[in-house]
């Protein structure tokens, strides 16, 4: 006597539809989707405003330069130190610096802090919750220009930043 065992395999079919259909729910809901807030702005804004950003960063960076004096972070109280300084080499001490700590990979642990200038230096303090890669995100509002940088920095080694080609 043969036996049919097409219904055997459609059961087996839908059951592992199933299966995964559960699986991919569970796996994203263990795993929510982390908002990109680049800019220190909602997407939907730099979305909307990304042409203006960069013609600002452009002008910006026809009158000033940012550089970055910190290469290791510490841990778990750390500080950023960077310059900003004319094209004639002075030090510019009225800019209003938002700095951001981040994650790469999440916003969990995101610490916003205010740059105090004192002695041709800009300095950002922050106590961090974790060791190891940090991504620090400038914002610099300057006469009417805002620029925005990031650096990659760790609390483990020092990371070479890497310059990008002005057009």
């Amino acid at each position: 006597m043969n036996k049919n065992y097409w219904p055997h395999f459609i059961i087996a079919l839908v059951v592992f539809a199933i299966t995964l259909g559960v699986w991919t729910v569970k796996t994203a809901i263990d795993n929510p989707v982390e908002l990109d807030e680049s800019f220190m702005m909602k997407y939907q804004d730099v979305d909307k405003n990304y042409y203006k950003i960069e013609k600002m960063k452009r002008e910006f960076h026809k009158k000033y330069d940012v550089m970055p004096v910190t290469q290791k972070l510490s841990y778990p109280n750390t500080t950023f130190e960077f310059k900003i300084v004319d094209k004639t080499g002075n030090p510019v001490k009225d800019a209003k610096v938002t700095v951001l700590f981040t994650r790469p990979d999440t916003s969990k642990y995101d610490k916003k802090v205010f740059a105090q200038y004192k002695d041709g230096v800009y300095i950002a303090r922050a106590s961090l919750p974790l060791e190891g890669r940090w991504n620090i995100e400038l914002k610099i509002e300057l006469q009417g220009l805002v620029d925005y940088e990031l650096y990659k920095l760790s609390t483990r080694r020092v990371i070479e930043q890497k310059k990008l080609k002005k057009s």
